[in-house]
């Protein structure tokens, strides 16, 4: 038995085996860390690929606004929607009086890091680097529909916005609806906590009925249950005017010299986001009163 670690490779030791009658075998250094720690296991990847984070992709799909590329701060205006009059021949229109407000988006930082031991990508497939990368990414936007569900429960606050009440029942829900019923809204839909869709799916509509959510759907409108949304909050409205600034690709910073010492390579995604409802008509919250 030979170390073939000086050799070029285990194909040339191989050969040279061969040709020189020596027994065909060797011994491989084992898999070892500086610590204790379990072994990785290692599987083969194609490389780095990082995908759109599951948060990003929802977003999207309820449709909420993205404005990206931005610099500096950024004035998003909204104002009452109008309808317009037939008037007679010779009869001046009268005014709209569209009392405008806007809402300003200002970049903030978005950020969190890890460190990655040598030991560890030495004894695995650059796939745990591409896992670790893809996490950091989805925790970004984690934080960032965290922060859009928090605005939307602080913003949407006028008496057709925030309803309070315990324990939503049918009835609550649908004058949720019909608060913003006279609105025309593009992909209305419902957000709600799993804790909450665990309730309306246990709660009958009415004595001798179905569920309140059944089949991914409140009253025929999509409804979506996620983490991010706040607790014992149930929004209901036209999603697009709810949006998403972003100022900037996200980096990825990797930093192999902070801890060098250590055997650390230390990697970072920054992010400049900002997010809020800039027409807050069209989105309506029930909040569970010992909550508000």
């Amino acid at each position: 038995m030979e170390n073939i670690q000086n050799k070029q490779s285990f194909r040339d030791w191989l050969k040279e085996a061969v040709d020189s009658g020596k027994s065909a075998s060797y011994r491989a250094d084992p898999i070892i860390t500086s610590t204790d720690s379990a072994v990785i296991e290692k599987t083969v990847f194609p490389g780095i690929d990082v995908l759109t984070s599951p948060a990003e992709a929802f977003l999207r799909s309820l449709g909420v606004t993205f404005f990206v590329g931005l610099t500096g701060n950024f004035i998003v205006p909204s104002m009452a929607e109008d309808t317009g009059v037939f008037y007679g021949e010779d009869v001046s229109a009268a005014s709209a009086s569209m009392a405008t407000a806007s809402l300003t988006l200002a970049p903030r930082r978005v950020s969190h890091s890890q460190a990655i031991s040598k030991e560890t990508l030495a004894q695995t497939s650059p796939g745990i680097y591409s896992g670790i990368v893809q996490n950091l990414m989805n925790g970004l936007w984690n934080c960032v529909t965290n922060d859009l569900f928090d605005n939307v429960r602080v913003d949407c606050t006028s008496t057709n916005e925030k309803r309070l009440g315990t324990n939503p029942t049918w009835t609550d829900l649908v004058n949720m609806e019909a608060s913003i019923g006279g609105k025309f809204m593009g992909s209305p839909a419902y957000v709600i906590t799993p804790a909450m869709r665990s309730y309306l799916t246990t709660t009958a509509k009415m004595t001798n009925q179905g569920p309140i959510y059944e089949n991914s759907k409140i009253n025929s409108y999509p409804a979506y249950a996620v983490p991010a949304q706040n607790a014992n909050v149930i929004s209901f409205g036209d999603w697009n005017r709810s949006c998403v600034g972003q100022w900037g690709p996200v980096e990825i910073v990797v930093d192999p010299y902070t801890d060098a010492k250590k055997g650390l390579i230390n990697l970072t995604v920054v992010g400049l986001f900002d997010t809020g409802v800039y027409n807050k008509r069209g989105i309506v919250n029930f909040i569970d009163a010992s909550t508000s």
